[in-house]
């Protein structure tokens, strides 16, 4: 009997069950393609956008009712999203390798922009989004290459100088310029602000100090007067954000030592009004809109409003770049109650020292689900206001003070 090699084998096994290549292999069982019944497994892509001429990234970005998170809509042909590869639709789920599926809208649109001249997004089809929802899964589960919750986030500290300095002391490592280390003193100001020991510096009063001498982050640190706002980030920490392509920044930051934060008031409008008044000021960094005037026992001030309060947002909608009066249509479209985004008047000037919006920082511990009025926020439009001081203040107040 004739022996045969294993390949022979093969080859006479394959002979009976020839190929026709209008008819495909006869045996099924031999096919080795995938089948064309089965749904692909949803699969995340990466879109780094550049803004274009004008400053703009070309598209919204929306929350609407019947979908969780945020959705890339409008997308304008030929701009700076489109050539990304962004489409209508799609569902965001990282921004600079940060997940941001189930924060904030109002937050997820300033990381947006303090993200600065370049983005880099992490986006899922909305075919593929349905999919994960019908089999309940988390979109998380489906990145490859993101920051995980444990990791440590950069920490923003207000650090006092008490009159014995800021109780900490700075040395360069290896010799690169930008890369300092912390000394905190046991007890000192530093240590009571946050600042973790060792932690490695990022920023200095909203500055980036990554091109610093030793000599002007000196300089820098003597000009802050009796106080100074620092990021810092764990030492512990910076390998893993190397790691992953991440460059640790403000938009990471654990904010949880600062004292001011944003204030979420819900007011419900009586015959009165809701006793306030609206005005457009100066303030660092352009114009704004504060609130004046609360009249006692009205529904402003039972709210928790106080004066000079500055105005960030209405319904979930960032009012920061909108005109006196697109922000005054929106409190009168909420009909009988509004809620709005609030900062100290001593929180609002501290942000603005260190050119940083406070809603980058804010989270809704409520969770509130967003009405059918507020559902979409501009990121590639920007228009000034341009009404008098005087002029708006009586607008605002006649326009909530309206019939019911």
């Amino acid at each position: 009997m004739k022996k045969h090699s294993g390949i022979e084998q093969g080859f006479e096994l394959t002979m009976k069950f020839p190929f026709n290549p209008k008819l495909g292999i006869d045996n099924p069982a031999l096919c080795l393609g995938e089948d064309p019944g089965t749904d692909p497994e949803p699969a995340a892509r990466v879109c780094v956008l550049r803004k274009d001429a004008d400053g703009n990234f070309g598209f919204h970005l929306q929350m609407e009712l019947e979908r969780d998170g945020h959705i890339i809509r409008q997308v304008i042909p030929g701009g700076a999203a489109h050539l990304a590869g962004l489409k209508d639709g799609d569902q965001l789920l990282q921004i600079n390798g940060e997940y941001v599926h189930e924060q904030e809208h109002i937050r997820v649109v300033q990381k947006i922009k303090a993200s600065g001249s370049r983005l880099s997004l992490t986006i899922l089809d909305d075919a593929s989004y349905e999919k994960l929802r019908t089999d309940i899964i988390s979109p998380v589960s489906i990145l490859t290459n993101y920051l995980p919750e444990s990791c440590p986030r950069p920490r923003l500290c207000l650090v006092r100088n008490e009159g014995r300095g800021f109780g900490f002391t700075t040395s360069a490592t290896g010799g690169v310029r930008g890369t300092f280390l912390l000394t905190v003193e046991d007890g000192g100001a530093a240590e009571k602000a946050g600042v973790p020991q060792g932690a490695r510096l990022l920023e200095v009063n909203g500055e980036s100090i990554v091109s610093f001498t030793m000599s002007q982050l000196a300089k820098k640190l003597q000009q802050s007067g009796s106080r100074v706002v620092l990021l810092v980030l764990e030492s512990s920490a910076w390998d893993e954000y190397e790691s992953r392509g991440i460059t640790p920044s403000i938009v990471f930051a654990d904010t949880s030592s600062l004292p001011y934060q944003p204030r979420k008031l819900h007011l419900v409008r009586c015959p009165q009004g809701y006793g306030f008044l609206l005005r457009q000021e100066k303030c660092i960094g352009g114009q704004g809109q504060f609130l004046r005037e609360l009249d006692p026992g009205l529904p402003a001030e039972v709210a928790g409003m106080r004066e000079g309060d500055r105005l960030l947002g209405v319904n979930g909608q960032s009012v920061e770049g909108l005109q006196h009066e697109d922000i005054v249509s929106l409190i009168q479209a909420s009909g009988k109650q509004v809620t709005l985004l609030v900062i100290s008047n001593e929180g609002d000037r501290f942000y603005s020292e260190i050119r940083t919006s406070p809603l980058l920082f804010y989270e809704d511990k409520s969770r509130d689900k967003v009405s059918e009025g507020d559902n979409s926020h501009t990121l590639s439009t920007s228009v000034n206001a341009t009404t008098s001081d005087a002029q708006t203040g009586r607008e605002s107040k006649a326009a909530q003070s309206s019939e019911e």
